[in-house]
This record gives C-alpha cells, structure tokens and sequence, in this order.
C-alpha cells in the first residue's frame, strides 16, 4: 500500500468578520504504509487578495515528507475586507508516495458558503452593551428617584398624622 493523505480544513474562528482575523486550520493526516514525500498544499485560489488580507501564514506550502501514521497541521491567518456570502472553497494536495514517482492529488473538504459580518453589526450583536445599560440609568433615574421622594415625603406626612390622633 501506498502513502495516502487525508485532509480537512476548517475556519478556526468562530465568526468571520470584515478587518477582524479570521484562522484557517489544514490537516493533513498520512493513513497509508509508506511515507508522503513532497507534499504541496495549495489554497491560493480560495482567498482572492482582492477579498483578503494574508495576516500570517502561506496558501502554497510544501512539506518534505508525512510518515505513515503522523499527520500535520498548518494554520493561515486572514482578515477579509469585504462582508457578504462567501463560498469556502477546497484546498488542493499533491504529493508522491515512497517508492513511486506517480503524483497523486487530492482536496480537502470544503465548508461551503459562510457569511463574513460587517463590523458594525457584529459589534452590535455581540459587543458588551455597558454604554447602552448607563444611558438606561441616567433616563431611568430621574423618574426613579422622583417616585422614592414621593413616598417617602407621603409616608412621612402620614406617620406624623398617625402619631398626632390619640
């Protein structure tokens, strides 16, 4: 049997978000007998630089040798600049096993369409809203403390005439 190289790849963060850092993980698993020799991943076609920022990491990477039963991982750090549906697409895998000069390729899953938030909105729905609970107070307070002053201003007038009656 020959090298065989199963591969994945999945977003890292939990929400894509424009001109925030998005991480990309590949895994490359060897499931054969024989070594994984020059082994080539390209992702270069899925990440238009039109559309990404490359922050950290390479889309072409190239490993020297997978021994059977190891596998690797390679993480890619983007921020997208625009927001919108966006289509995940597969990652290519070339590679010749040991003992073979036959190149043999293959492709990672693909996660299929994702939506990239525009930064507002995410801010919006997921941003701590301690500016929105002080503003609550400030508006709530007069009212508040307006109701305080009168009861205590009646339960005090009353308290005086309940003391006064014999």
């Amino acid at each position: 049997m020959n090298a065989f190289l199963v591969a994945s790849k999945f977003p890292q963060s939990i929400y894509a978000v424009e001109n925030m850092d998005l991480v990309l993980q590949y895994d490359l698993y060897n499931i054969g007998e024989k070594t994984a020799l020059k082994v080539n991943l390209d992702d270069r076609h899925s990440f238009p630089t039109q559309s990404f920022e490359i922050v950290r990491g390479l889309f072409n990477v190239r490993f020297e040798r997978i021994s059977p039963g190891t596998n690797t991982t390679h993480l890619v750090v983007v921020r997208p600049r625009q927001f919108g549906i966006f289509n995940y697409t597969s990652a290519q895998i070339s590679y010749i096993s040991e003992g073979s000069m036959e190149i043999r390729v293959g492709y990672t899953n693909a996660p299929g369409e994702g939506y990239i938030y525009r930064l507002k909105e995410y801010e919006r729905k997921f941003a701590p809203k301690y500016i929105y609970w002080i503003v609550f107070f400030i508006l709530i307070a007069p009212t508040t403390l307006g109701s305080l002053l009168a009861y205590s201003k009646s339960k005090t007038k009353y308290e005086g005439l309940a003391k006064k009656k014999p």
